[in-house]
C-alpha cells in the first residue's frame, strides 16, 4: 500500500481538511470557530517551544 508522500499527496491532504472545514463552517456555530482558533493557537505556540 502506497503511503501519502511527496507534493501530490500533501496538496490532497490540505485540500481534503479543507474541504472538511468548509462543511463544518456550515454546521457549527461561531462561537466554536474561536475556541478551535484559540486551541489552535496554543498548539502552534507549544509546538513552536518543543522545537
Amino acid at each position: 500500500m502506497r503511503r501519502c508522500c511527496g507534493k501530490r499527496g500533501k496538496m490532497g491532504l490540505a485540500l481534503l481538511a479543507l474541504g472538511v472545514v468548509v462543511i463544518l463552517a456550515l454546521i457549527l456555530p461561531p462561537g466554536f470557530w474561536l475556541f478551535a482558533a484559540g486551541a489552535l493557537l496554543i498548539a502552534a505556540g507549544i509546538w513552536l517551544l518543543r522545537g
